[in-house]
């Protein structure tokens, strides 16, 4: 178990390395040499959150680029730049690294589903149980990565040479399958102790983890009773409202390596200057700064050590999201009164609030009955501060018609800057079947086609 723990972690510390899941043909594995034998198969568990560290951390940076969260430090590659700017031609890093890292912890999620099926009997019914939850939660979210990031992506891929790319109407409802397996898993039969001490990486709450998702894409369905009901199940307070992927030596936390060099990126200056001054948010990711300034210009806060430095552990969600799914749902659904209440409990969360180390607003409550349209206004305004580096800013644009395009520098950007990545040039040159890249509107702000 040693030796696989150690493979998870280097996978994890960096988009370049990858661990080898056989010793015959690492960079292409397959599924008989990987489920073969129980072992492999538990390998191939522990590789797929290496993996899904990977691929989570590719989405949110890229996304940090092409909203206003995140923009290019000194010495960073003009193809960094131009991103902050909503460029991104095709054939660059930007885009092929994230098409390219989901579709590897998709694959690996889909050899995990046969290798546990396939070895059903080797398996006592827990770690089985468990091993196919964290399949179908994790390639889920890689699924819904994708289809925040592309106009269309495939979606049946498993030993499919040329795949075809599918619209977000036809994905999502499949993402959703994949998380309500997930859920009625775990429900039919708790992961065993084994799985959870021995295979799943120290510091992830499965469970927590199906419900925020679960909540996540019935709301980009607009399903709000399901989004209610799940945001309901995620654990609020203390040690299990937090999952996180650690990075012990020689391990280290992809965000540390872009606080500089070629890749560098740090946030904007403007996320803590359009707070409201009482906001304590602002120090959970950033150090304040008045000298920092960007490649092009941009002014720049410093990370905070918890992302600067190489072996802290980083969130893979904040639970406070699941309070804002809530309040948005509840507003949908005419209970503003209710709506109102959860916005306060996350504004007025403060230091050692709920026993849990996310972002803490430390502000008074709302003033008097906020409208509808109001509470949607403030929502999306606590999703900007509460969720900065999640990769989740760029749908929140869409869903609010605010991509405002281009924005030349040294000017700071509003919202999301662009529609979508282009495909990736990779699967371009591989694949006939890989669509024209979609055209970016002329005309701003504006919503973004999703067909």
């Amino acid at each position: 178990m040693r030796m696989i723990k150690r493979c998870v972690v280097a996978l994890a510390a960096t988009t370049l390395g990858a661990c080898s899941l056989d010793l015959q043909n690492p960079n292409n594995p397959t599924e008989g040499q990987v489920t073969s034998s129980p072992d492999g198969v538990i390998a191939l568990a522990t590789g797929l959150q290496g993996r899904f560290a990977i691929s989570y951390f590719n989405y949110a940076y890229m996304a940090g680029l092409v909203t206003d969260e995140l923009a290019s430090t000194s010495a960073a590659l003009i193809s960094i730049s131009d991103a902050e700017q909503g460029l991104v031609p095709p054939n660059t890093g930007i885009a092929d690294n994230v098409f390219n890292s989901l579709y590897r912890t998709i694959r690996t999620a889909d050899e995990l589903l046969a290798g546990a099926d396939r070895l059903a009997g080797s398996f006592d019914v827990g770690t089985r149980s468990g091993l196919k939850a964290l399949a179908y939660t994790m390639k889920a979210e890689a699924l819904g990565e994708a289809i925040q990031s592309y106009q269309r992506v495939p979606l049946i891929t498993y030993n499919v040479a040329a795949p075809t790319y599918a619209t977000r109407a036809e994905v999502l409802p499949a993402i959703r399958s994949l998380l309500d397996s997930a859920a009625l898993s775990l429900a039919g039969t708790p992961a065993s102790g084994f799985f959870t001490s021995s295979i799943l990486t120290p510091g992830l709450n499965l469970p927590n983890l199906i419900q925020i998702y679960r909540a996540r894409y019935a709301r980009l369905a607009g399903d709000n009773a399901t989004a209610l009901a799940a945001a309901n199940l995620v654990a609020r307070s203390g040690a299990a409202a937090l999952s996180t992927v650690s990075y012990p030596a020689p391990g280290v936390n992809p965000w540390s390596n872009v606080t500089g060099g070629t890749n560098g990126v740090a946030p904007r200056r403007q996320y803590r200057l359009s707070m409201l001054p009482q906001d304590q948010r602002f120090a959970y990711f950033a150090i304040p700064s008045t000298t920092l300034s960007g490649r092009v210009g941009a002014l720049l806060d410093p990370f905070s050590t918890r992302f600067a430095v190489a072996n802290t552990t980083q969130p893979i969600y904040f639970p406070d999201e699941a309070l804002l799914i809530k309040a948005e749902a509840l507003v949908n659904t005419g209970n503003l009164p209710a709506a109102q209440a959860v916005l306060d409990s996350v504004r007025t969360d403060c230091t050692g609030g709920r026993g849990v180390d996310d972002p803490k607003a430390c502000l008074p409550a709302l003033g008097g009955a906020l409208s509808a349209a109001d509470l949607l206004t403030e929502i999306y305004t606590q999703r900007r501060f509460e969720l900065f580096g999640t990769g989740l800013r760029w749908e929140d644009a869409r869903r609010r018609t605010a991509v405002r395009g281009p924005v030349n520098a040294p000017l700071a950007p509003t919202d999301a800057q662009r529609c979508w990545l282009p495909y990736a040039n990779g699967d371009r040159n591989a694949n006939i079947n890989v669509p024209a890249d979609p055209t970016e509107p002329t005309g701003y702000p504006t919503g973004c086609p999703l067909t």
